[in-house]
């Protein structure tokens, strides 16, 4: 499941992805995303990865084509799990986008939240 966070503001998007993921959720997810690159040009993304019990391969092709289209709309991203992998796919990610990507484990919340939040333009 995706779901946005109140948190959403300007041009961070904010979201957590828990429990099963699927195409719908993307449905979703996709257009909240592209209206915030249409008004902004570049976004923040804060992601925190949760409980992912599965994850479709439909979501996952979509979200892969979505991340090729826009790879130069995002600025910056911090992803937020306590999974080894999430950090081994935020580093294997660097070379596929101009965004400053970083993982940071749970227990460093705060820190992630501090540092996405740097210059962040939170009037629009």
């Amino acid at each position: 499941m995706l779901q946005l966070l109140e948190e959403s503001k300007g041009d961070l998007v904010a979201f957590r992805i828990s429990g099963n993921v699927d195409r719908n959720d993307y449905n979703v997810m996709l257009p909240v995303l592209e209206e915030k690159i249409r008004q902004h040009g570049k976004i923040r993304v804060y992601a925190e990865v949760q409980d992912v019990e599965a994850y479709s391969l439909r979501a996952l092709y979509e979200d892969i084509k979505f991340d090729i289209k826009h790879a130069a709309h995002f600025s910056r991203a911090a992803i937020v799990g306590d999974r080894a992998w999430i950090d081994w796919l935020t580093v294997m990610a660097q070379p596929f986008t101009t965004a400053n990507v970083k993982y940071f484990d749970f227990s460093q919340r705060n820190k992630a939240w501090e540092w996405i939040h740097e210059g962040l333009n939170i009037d629009a």
